[in-house]
C-alpha cells in the first residue's frame, strides 16, 4: 500500500486504534529509554525504575529523573499528537493505547487515552494511597528532592509503572477491546519490544488494515499494509490532512 493508498484507507476508516511508544515523544524533544540516545544510555539505568529500588531508596530515583519529569510536564505536543487528535475533529472515533506517561496525546485534544504505562500527571502516597496533582509538587521535582505526603508524611510515588509492579488491568482491558472493534489500526514510534503492549496489534481482526510508522523496523512489518521509517510529525498529518 502506497502513501496515497493508505490516505484513502485512513479516510475510509470509522473505528481507529492506536499504538503509541516512545518515538511518538522523542519529535516533543523528550527522550526515548532504550536507543542510543536514550535515558537508559545517558542518564541512568533499568533499574533507577525498579519498584523494590525505588522502595528502598527513593532518593536515587527523584534526584535523576525528577527533573526529567519537569521536563515531561512542561512538553508540548507535536505535529504526530495533533493529526491523532484531528482525526476526531474528522468525526472518527478513536481510542489510542499508550506506553507513554507525558500526557501529551490529552495535551493536544485526543478525547480517549488508554495509559497503560500509566501517568506522570499524578503521584501518590503508598501507605495512606491518597493522589495528588503532580504539578502541585514540582519545585521538588526540578530540585530531584522527594516529595512527601502532606496527609501522613510517608514517600510519594509518580503513579507510572515501575519494574516489578503490575501495569494497570483497566487500560490494557480497554485498549484490547478497542484494537478487536476497529477497522483500522496504527502503531506508531514502538519497535513493539515490550510486552504486553506489543500483543495489541495481535488483537485486530483478520483482515484489517495496519499501518507502522516507527524509526526502526518491527516484528510486525511484514503483517503491517502500510510501513514508514521517517518521521511521525511529517508522515502523519499528510495521512491525516
Amino acid at each position: 500500500m502506497n502513501i496515497t493508498e493508505a490516505k484513502k484507507a485512513l479516510q475510509n476508516a470509522k473505528k481507529i486504534a492506536v499504538l503509541t511508544g516512545a518515538g511518538m515523544s522523542t519529535e516533543s524533544g523528550l527522550p526515548d529509554f532504550r536507543s542510543i540516545n536514550g535515558i537508559y544510555k545517558t542518564l541512568t539505568t533499568a533499574l533507577t525504575f525498579h519498584i523494590t529500588m525505588f522502595r528502598i531508596y527513593p532518593k536515587r530515583f527523584y534526584s535523576v529523573i525528577g527533573p526529567f519529569y519537569g521536563q515531561c510536564v512542561s512538553a508540548e505536543p507535536n505535529t504526530g499528537h495533533l493529526a491523532l487528535a484531528e482525526l476526531e475533529r474528522q468525526g472518527k472515533h478513536v481510542e489510542i493505547a499508550t506506553q507513554n506517561v507525558d500526557c501529551l496525546h490529552q495535551k493536544a485534544g485526543s478525547s480517549i487515552v488508554h495509559e497503560i504505562h500509566g501517568t506522570i500527571d499524578t503521584v501518590s502516597c503508598r501507605k495512606c494511597r491518597k493522589r495528588f496533582k503532580a504539578s502541585d509538587f514540582a519545585e521538588f521535582f526540578a530540585a530531584g528532592n522527594v516529595p512527601h505526603c502532606p496527609k501522613c508524611g510517608k514517600v510519594l510515588k509518580p503513579d507510572l509503572t515501575f519494574f516489578g509492579e503490575a501495569l494497570p488491568s483497566e487500560p490494557m482491558r480497554k485498549a484490547k477491546l478497542a484494537f478487536l472493534d476497529a477497522d483500522l489500526v496504527m502503531i506508531l514510534g514502538t519497535s513493539l519490544q515490550v510486552s504486553p503492549a506489543n500483543t495489541l496489534p495481535g488483537y485486530r481482526v483478520k483482515g484489517t488494515p495496519m499501518f507502522i510508522i516507527n524509526h526502526d523496523p518491527t516484528q510486525y512489518d511484514e503483517y503491517a499494509d502500510f510501513v514508514s521509517h521517517e518521521k511521525i510529525g511529517e508522515i502523519l498529518p499528510e495521512l491525516v490532512n
